[in-house]
C-alpha cells in the first residue's frame, strides 16, 4: 500500500542546497539554473537549519521582466541576508518515515517540499508534491 511506502523510495537525492552564510545571489542563480522550486539551507556540517523557495524569492524582491523571462537585479539580492529570509528549522522527515506522513504534512501544513534528514538533521535528501505525485504515477501505470 501506498501509506507503507518509506520515504527513501520517493525522495530525491543527492539535493541540491544552500549553505546558510551564502549570498543571496546564490539562491536565486540556484532556483533559475537548476529548475526548482526549494532549496535546503545547511551549515557547515550539512545540517539542515532553513528552506527558502522561489516563493519567499518572490515576496523578498519583485523581478523584472525581460524578453527572456523574469529577472532579477543582482544590485537588489546583495542587499538581503539569506539567514533572515529563510524558515528557520524547517519539519523535516527521516528516510524511514511512511510516505504517508509526508502527504499529511503537505496537506495540513501546506508545504511544497520536506528536507529528509539522518539522525543528526543531515540533508540526504529532499521529497516534493510533485515526486510524490510521480512515484504514484509509476506504480499505477
Amino acid at each position: 500500500m501506498v501509506r507503507d511506502v518509506k520515504i527513501r523510495e520517493v525522495m530525491v537525492k543527492p539535493v541540491i542546497s544552500v549553505h546558510v552564510d551564502d549570498a543571496f545571489e546564490q539562491v536565486e542563480a540556484k532556483l533559475r539554473g537548476k529548475s526548482i522550486r526549494h532549496l535546503p539551507v545547511v551549515d557547515d556540517s550539512g545540517a539542515v537549519v532553513g528552506l527558502i523557495t522561489q516563493r519567499d524569492l518572490f515576496r523578498t524582491v519583485s523581478p523584472h521582466r525581460n524578453e527572456e523571462g523574469f529577472v532579477y537585479n543582482p544590485a537588489m539580492l546583495h542587499d538581503f541576508v539569506l539567514r533572515h529570509q529563510m524558515t528557520r528549522d524547517p519539519y523535516t522527515l527521516t528516510p524511514e518515515d511512511p510516505i504517508s506522513k509526508a502527504l499529511s504534512a503537505m496537506v495540513q501544513s501546506k508545504y511544497g517540499c520536506i528536507p529528509v534528514t539522518d539522525e543528526k538533521k543531515i540533508l540526504v535528501g529532499i521529497v516534493t508534491a510533485r515526486d510524490v505525485l510521480r512515484w504514484i504515477a509509476t506504480q499505477i501505470a
